[in-house]
């Protein structure tokens, strides 16, 4: 009989050892937070998991060492992201609430603020945090908006108290963003500065030392070319790397060999872009805040004057030079940063596009602020709409060359950005007519139905074939709400062709379904999709509701998962956008509470 093999000895789970040191409170949280971005594109809800004990740990250092400026750092960006993650609901404490987590972040950044001032990777941090709170006021649902809390389908003058109320929060919050990312961009400019000064003086030693190698080239032994040996420009950047752990509350102690290091990454023009890049979109989001109702509430002429002189500053001196030099290579000028930024050629194109479109943005939204406070006229807007879309030059072709036999191609020459090339671009255009349109409706509907006829759809469809796969369930659900709204309009040609718009309208709705099932679209972008599946069931369902009067799909949807309060949202915010009639609302209100 063969022997019976031992069992294996048990492995006794090893306890990790308590931190003692700054640097080992440290290590703990930062291994965390590791664990969390590993998962991020795979899981949310464990990514979430593990930045929550990342924050927990760094709580931990700063009541052992409140003076870690690290581990405050790291804390406040952890808030931060926790709230950008598209977490379920359910994934927080029943007290903790979306705009509580905004103003956690927010105050832990503007204490960061206050113990290291003039850095500026805190101050663009914080005035995106104040940013995002500016975005969550804009669209902050109201309190009691539903069927089941007893929300009211028709507003009266409180409901628009409160929206009013709800949009000068969101304004003050943008404005704080925008101050913030002033201060930003004034500490980047003295960086920069002060790079270019520290590169100069390292280039007039460099040459002078390359003086010594020629003229005492022999009788220098210290190095094989000669002359003194001046560090890399890894080596200077490692140079005037800081430990943190020295000046963090708690010395390194016994033999621990953890050593944290901040490394001080050079300001570069591209840092500036990107910051002024922020500023322009958070006067933007302002500008978005307006609607025909409330436009002259919030804002004033002087207000408008004031922050298109903003706008245009930040445009002219920096976003639009900036970007127009990233295409040159060295020695097209005395300075050669552009070079050294070393962008590939589709990262140059992309932040060209990037600029451009956010000028472009700009400008429809003021169009239509102005259009809102009575200082132009619907003819006004339509041209400036189409003004800002238009082929713009961000720099001059080259002069002729007078000395080469050979000059550059003119096809070379990429200084005209067309803005139908890119998808994002062609989803706004489609957006900013869509706005116009719905607008000249009342008064001109057979304008507005050539506008929505005749330039939104073809955008739209071009946008289709240019966008990467996980972008095109929301353009199919733009296409499906198009045609909804095309259907709407009071005209003969609406009318003859409702049943085929309302046929279109669903085929796009289940293009969303269909092209949410997509190999390539990741767990973040997932979370955001599957908002997009629901709204187009519930929106195709509704469809049959509204004129086939026909319940079962819609019934169908919510047995699916799809709660009465998201399906009872999605068609009220539809009945805004004017693709549902109020009655429907009504119907559906009526059979939910009953």
């Amino acid at each position: 009989m063969p022997k019976r093999p031992h069992p294996p000895p048990t492995r006794r789970k090893k306890t990790p050892k308590a931190p003692e040191t700054a640097d080992e409170y440290l290590a703990v949280a930062v291994e965390l937070e590791e664990s969390g971005e590993r998962w991020r594109s795979g899981d949310v809800a464990k990514a979430g998991r593990f930045f929550v004990q990342a924050i927990t740990a760094y709580e931990s250092t700063l009541v052992r060492y409140p003076n870690n400026f690290d581990a405050r750092y790291n804390r406040a960006r952890l808030l931060y992201t926790l709230t950008q993650l598209p977490l379920s609901p359910t994934f927080f404490p029943t007290t903790s609430t979306p705009e509580a987590r905004l103003l956690a972040a927010a105050e832990a950044h503007h204490e960061c603020n206050d113990l290291e001032q003039n850095s500026s990777d805190i101050l663009f941090n914080y005035g995106q945090t104040l940013s995002s709170l500016g975005e969550f006021y804009a669209n902050k649902p109201e309190e009691g908006d539903g069927p089941l809390e007893g929300g009211e389908v028709v507003g009266g003058e409180e409901t628009l108290a409160k929206e009013i109320e709800r949009l000068l929060s969101s304004k003050q919050a943008f404005e704080n963003s925008w101050s913030v990312l002033q201060q930003c961009l004034v500490v980047q400019e003295a960086d920069y500065k002060s790079t270019l000064e520290q590169s100069q003086s390292f280039g007039g030693i460099q040459d002078g030392g390359d003086v010594m190698n020629r003229d005492e080239e022999d009788d220098n032994d210290d190095d094989e070319n000669g002359g003194v040996k001046l560090p890399s420009v890894e080596e200077r950047r490692n140079s005037t790397a800081s430990s943190q752990s020295s000046n963090s509350g708690g010395g390194s102690g016994g033999n621990n060999t953890t050593q944290w290091a901040s490394i001080l990454e050079p300001t570069t023009k591209l840092s500036i872009l990107d910051t002024a890049l922020t500023m322009l979109e958070v006067q933007t989001s302002i500008l978005t805040l307006s609607t025909p109702a409330t436009a002259t509430k919030i804002f004033s002429k002087e207000y408008l004057e004031q922050i298109t002189i903003h706008a245009n500053t930040i445009l002219e001196n920096y976003i639009l030079p900036i970007a127009a030099g990233l295409h040159e290579k060295e020695g097209d000028n005395d300075d050669d940063e552009y070079s050294r930024l070393g962008l590939e050629p589709n990262e140059i194109s992309e932040k060209e596009m990037e600029a451009t479109l956010s000028r472009t943005n700009f400008l429809t939204a003021l169009a239509e602020t102005k259009y809102y406070l009575g200082l132009s006229t619907l003819e006004t807007w339509e041209d400036e709409v189409k003004s800002a879309f238009d082929p713009y030059t961000l720099y001059p072709p080259p002069p002729p060359s007078t000395t080469s036999l050979s000059p550059q191609p003119l096809e070379e020459y990429k200084g005209i950005i067309d803005l139908t090339t890119s998808w994002m671009a062609l989803c706004d255009r489609s957006t900013a007519y869509t706005t116009l349109s719905t607008t000249i409706l009342p008064t001109n509907p057979s304008k507005s139905w050539k506008l929505l006829s005749t330039i939104s759809p073809p955008s739209l469809s071009s946008a289709t074939k240019l966008a990467p796969e996980k972008e095109k369930p929301g353009i199919y659900l733009a296409r499906g709400n198009l045609e909804l709204l095309r259907s709407k309009i009071p005209i003969e040609a609406a009318m003859k062709g409702k049943e085929v718009l309302l046929k279109n309208a669903g085929v796009y709705y289940r293009g969303v379904v269909a092209s949410a099932g997509s190999s390539l679209i990741g767990a973040v972008d997932g979370v955001k999709i599957k908002e997009f599946v629901e709204e187009a069931r519930v929106k195709e369902a509704v469809i049959k509701l509204e004129h086939e009067g026909d319940w079962e799909p819609l019934k169908a949807v919510v047995r699916s998962g799809v709660g009465r309060e998201a399906v009872w949202k999605i068609v009220k915010g539809a009945v805004e956008d004017g693709v549902f009639g109020k009655e429907t609302l009504g119907v559906i209100e009526a059979e939910m509470r009953g």
